[in-house]
């Protein structure tokens, strides 16, 4: 997977002469968002936006190691194969250069109340997309978790998170399962809703394979994963972003 996004990233800066480019990537804080509780990772400060900026374009990445960096879009292509951090500015680099060109929008982080009425639309979208089936919401996002869980029932909703304060956890009457259990897990269901944060965590290249080993129809939630799910033609779901970090 992360040879297929490198290839792609690469023909497309090269072909629109942006291989120079300049990147700038800050860390913007969890206020900017100003989230409706601290059950979100990103008000608590256990997960980081990197925001990045190429040539008027916007993007942006969650990671646990949140790091600056200035440099050229050059600079970054390798970084799909670094660590966490590194990782962290390609995907971020990656959006913003997919908005620049106006090939994706909304990719800076929604705010306020805005995740929890995301909840909401999940609901809609799944029952109209797939009816009412069997989820795996893998990453804990409390607005989504609570809309599905109240839809669909428990019974029909899992929920796995790396996050050791969430684990074992029930959370609107779901149990929050160890991520070490999505194979298991993704056995047991129809669709799998992915946080985009497993690109920059490493872990989304098994969670595609055992998506396609037992026929799971994966879709990336969020703004970190809206450029590799239009490189790799995968169904995204994320309504609410926005288009600059103030609009």
């Amino acid at each position: 997977m992360y040879d297929e996004l490198y290839e792609e990233f690469y023909r497309i800066v090269r072909t629109n002469n942006l291989l120079s480019a300049k990147v700038k990537c800050i860390v913007p804080g969890g206020e900017v968002l100003r989230l409706p509780s601290g059950e979100y990772l990103a008000a608590r400060g256990k997960e980081v936006i990197v925001h990045c900026e190429v040539e008027g374009g916007f993007g942006q990445a969650f990671t646990s190691f949140p790091k600056e960096f200035e440099g050229r879009v050059k600079d970054v292509l390798g970084f799909i194969y670094g660590d966490d951090w590194k990782r962290a500015i390609f995907f971020a680099t990656l959006n913003a250069v997919l908005h620049k060109l106006n090939l994706i929008r909304g990719a800076v982080h929604c705010r306020e109340s805005e995740p929890e009425s995301c909840g909401e639309e999940l609901v809609s979208y799944t029952l109209s997309r797939f009816g009412r089936v069997k989820v795996v919401h893998i990453g804990y996002q409390p607005g989504h978790v609570k809309a599905l869980a109240r839809s669909l029932g428990p019974e029909r909703l899992y929920v796995t998170d790396l996050d050791p304060m969430n684990v074992g956890q029930i959370k609107f009457g779901v149990k929050i399962l160890d991520g070490a259990l999505n194979r298991e897990v993704l056995g047991k269901v129809d669709v799998a809703y992915i946080t985009g944060s497993t690109a920059v965590n490493g872990t989304l290249p098994e969670l595609l394979e055992l998506c396609e080993l037992y026929g799971v129809k994966p879709v990336i939630y969020g703004v970190t994963g809206k450029g590799l799910a239009k490189l790799l033609k995968l169904e995204a779901f994320c309504p609410y972003g926005h288009d600059s970090l103030h609009s």
